[in-house]
This record gives structure tokens, sequence and C-alpha cells, in this order.
């Protein structure tokens, strides 16, 4: 049998992260009982948010063949796709995504969701959402990848700090190095929270954004890509 473990980056903050993860963990545990669920935290004395970070301190002493790398605050439906994800990425895709659409629940839905309420029935109509959904970013929310591919595209840039860029950035890597994303038609469900600080919807900071940018300028150059990968040793 596959070994399989759910990644998740943490930042407890005694408030709304907590109640989603609260709320996620038992999602998990109820419907993949099977698989190794791997919280890892990176604390506010840590310092600023690292992505990278918190993922790499949930995958210490892991032997999981296949790793679905969640953030705390998502879920997707229907439930089997991210098994067939799973079984996808066993079986030799790639990398797989198991949703092409996110959802941002709002405020209201969201407590009504932790609730107990339904959640594809609670945020069915438009005026249950934050905003209008939009299609899902490669490497962004949920994603299934096998471990020994984690470790070839070389698993998220811990140069990113603070809000945003990382998860652009492996897709982009992702893509590149180990082929194209398999996406499967599911939707992401995005708990609502404050967001964190950041220069605007789209960049987290200036310094991030730059890193991005290469990111995307080597995009099809995988020696360029494979560079800026070993950039961090």
């Amino acid at each position: 049998m596959t070994r399989v473990a759910v990644i998740v980056p943490f930042r407890p903050d005694g408030a709304e992260r907590d109640r989603h993860w609260a709320w996620l963990a038992k999602q998990w545990r109820t419907t993949s009982p099977g698989w190794e669920l791997r919280v890892g935290e990176h604390p506010a004395s840590a310092g600023p948010w690292c992505k990278a970070a918190a993922v790499a301190a949930a995958l210490e002493d892991c032997t999981a063949e296949v790793l679905v790398v969640a953030d705390a605050d998502v879920w997707v439906t229907p439930t089997y796709t991210v098994a067939r994800a799973v079984a996808l990425a066993a079986g030799g895709a790639p990398w797989v995504m198991p949703h092409r659409q996110v959802r941002r629940l709002s405020a209201a839905t969201t407590g009504r969701v932790l609730a107990g309420g339904a959640l594809e029935e609670a945020g069915a109509a438009r005026a249950s959402l934050a905003e209008r959904p939009y299609g899902g970013m490669r490497g962004g929310g949920l994603f299934v990848i096998r471990r020994e591919s984690w470790v070839d595209v070389g698993g998220l840039d811990p140069r990113f700090v603070g809000w945003g860029g990382e998860d652009e950035a492996f897709g982009r890597a992702a893509d590149a190095l180990l082929g194209e994303v398999v996406r499967l038609p599911g939707v992401l469900w995005h708990l609502w929270h404050p967001p964190q600080p950041r220069l605007s919807r789209t960049v987290g900071n200036a310094e991030s954004q730059q890193l991005l940018g290469r990111y995307r300028s080597a995009r099809r150059d995988r020696r360029a890509l494979r560079l800026l990968i070993d950039e961090r040793r």
C-alpha cells in the first residue's frame, strides 16, 4: 500500500486560523484515516511567516511516498478527487492538483460551516462568497506529488518570506522540471480569515515579487531554473 502524508504548514493565531485547522483536521481524519497527518508549525516567535520553513518542519522524518501539500485553511470537494489525485501521483503523474476552481467563503458562511453546515450547500450562492470564483493557481492551495519528485524540484523556496510568491514559483518550477500538472475538476474552498499584511491583493512584498519575477523569466529554461533552485544552498 502506498504511504501517504498530508503536509500542512500552519501558524497558530489563537483565533480564526486555529478554528479552521480544528475543523479541517477532523475532515482529514474522517475522510482519509489511512493517511498520516503532519502539521508543520512556524510560530510568530520564529519571525515573519515562511511557508517553506513550515512545510520543512512537517516533513522532518517523513517516509511517505506521496505527499498531499495542503494549506491549513482549504478543503477540496468532491473529496474523492483528492484520493484520485493521490492515485494518479502514485501511478506516475508528474504532479496533480485535484481542483480547477477556487471559491473563497465569506466570514459569515465560514462561520456557518464551522458550526456544522454542509460546505457545498453553504457556499452554493454567490452571496456566500467573499469574491467571484476564479481558476486555481498552479501550486496554490493543495497539490499532490511523489516524495522523490518533491525533492527533485527542490520543494518550496525558503527565500519567500511573508505572504505570496512561493506557490506560483513552485508551480512554474514543477511544470518545467517534472512535467505539466494534471488537473482534476474539483473545487477548492477557502475559509475566511483576516489577510496577512501585503502590498496589494496579489503582491506580498518587493523582495518576494522580484524573486518570483526570476521564476517567471526562467519558466521555459530548465537550466536556468536548476540554477535558481541551487542558489538556495
